[in-house]
């Protein structure tokens, strides 16, 4: 691999890889560990194909953005539904942030907060050391909690479990794969070179996919099935259940590091982009502050309302505005297209089953 294609490798996964993957092993534990990866792979390889299809449209179009894109190939009720998806999915995503980080002390939360706000005002330029020392910060993290949990063994979540909850956890496997809203800017840093852009898009989600699968398989070797699912009834992430156990205080530790670490990255990225794009959209003097507002103020403010909608915020956010991105507008443009296969109407049918579930 060449020194660009690695950074946009580590960039896909970098926006795949986030807080989603805390609510995977409480979301997944009622359902057991096959029938989980199964689910896992399947939802991999269909999230994967549709950012295939995304990157062949933007190079067909020569689109710089997903709301051009989609203006081109559905019209203009494409890219609107397209940019109600976008935002939505965002705040959902930041609440869920925040509530995740409910278990911080309030002036540990206040000093982000503050953060946040400082590097939405400085802009991207300020985010590089920063971005960096979080993200040593996550894999050191990674690294010891992984250790550390294969050492234990309850076994109790290995088999499998209750297949009716497999319907309400795939709305957060799919939170788990998030990149598609990035492809038209790997595109262009690719300089629009198919054969780069396939390597990037499969190695990029190649990452994310074993990253899920290892949290996956300690989480459910250190915790029992009921565990996790008492952990999904309370909107928790699976790292908070490891606090509440005996003599897994080092263990539940490391959790928490790995929480704030894979938490954080993830607020940063989507407070700065959805506070850039809500710049971009509201200027003047009357709304110079309205994209902080939107971005901090309100998703901080409904996590202290609700500090258990952890799951449910990742539920919705997967479910339905990332399956609309990543899997429904991509699959119902290239239908409308009249270059589809009978694979694209049996995905598009598999996405919808999704967003059913999700809302019921």
């Amino acid at each position: 691999m060449n020194k660009k294609l690695v950074q946009i490798v580590s960039f896909i996964a970098g926006n795949a890889i986030g807080a989603g993957v805390l609510g995977l092993p409480v979301a997944l534990g009622g359902v057991g560990l096959w029938p989980a990866l199964i689910a896992i792979l399947i939802l991999y390889g269909a999230t994967l194909y549709t950012g295939h299809v995304l990157a062949n449209f933007v190079l067909e179009t020569r689109s710089f953005d997903l709301p051009s894109l989609f203006r081109k190939t559905l019209g203009k009720s494409g890219a609107t539904i397209f940019c109600l998806a976008y935002f939505t999915l965002f705040f959902c995503l930041l609440v869920a942030y925040w509530t995740g980080l409910g278990s911080l002390p309030v002036s540990c939360r206040e000093c982000l907060l503050f953060v946040v706000v400082f590097l939405l005002i400085r802009g991207f330029r300020s985010i590089g050391p920063f971005n960096a020392l979080l993200t040593g910060g996550f894999i050191v993290a990674f690294a010891v909690l992984v250790f550390l949990m294969l050492r234990i063994n309850n076994g109790t979540a290995m088999g499998i479990g209750d297949l009716t909850t497999l319907n309400r956890s795939l709305s957060v496997i799919l939170c788990s794969y998030g990149f598609h809203a990035a492809i038209p800017f790997v595109c262009q840093q690719l300089d629009f070179n198919k054969n780069l852009i396939k390597k990037a898009i499969t190695w990029g989600t190649l990452f994310p996919f074993f990253f899920n699968v290892i949290i996956l398989f300690v989480s459910f070797r250190a915790l029992s099935g009921e565990e996790l699912k008492e952990g999904l009834a309370r909107g928790l992430p699976v790292f908070a259940l490891l606090c509440e156990k005996e003599g897994m205080q080092l263990c539940a530790q490391w959790g928490q590091i790995f929480s704030f670490f894979a938490i954080v990255t993830s607020l940063i990225g989507v407070s700065l982009t959805m506070g850039n794009a809500l710049q971009d959209c509201f200027s003047g003097k009357l709304m110079k502050n309205f994209h902080i507002i939107v971005t901090v103020g309100l998703p901080f403010a409904v996590s202290v309302y609700s500090p258990s909608l952890f799951i449910r915020t990742l539920e919705f956010a997967g479910g339905i505005f990332l399956n609309i991105i990543a899997g429904i507008l991509p699959l119902i443009s290239k239908i409308k297209g009249k270059t589809a296969q009978p694979l694209d109407f049996l995905l598009l049918a598999g996405f919808l089953y999704v967003l059913i579930m999700t809302i019921l």
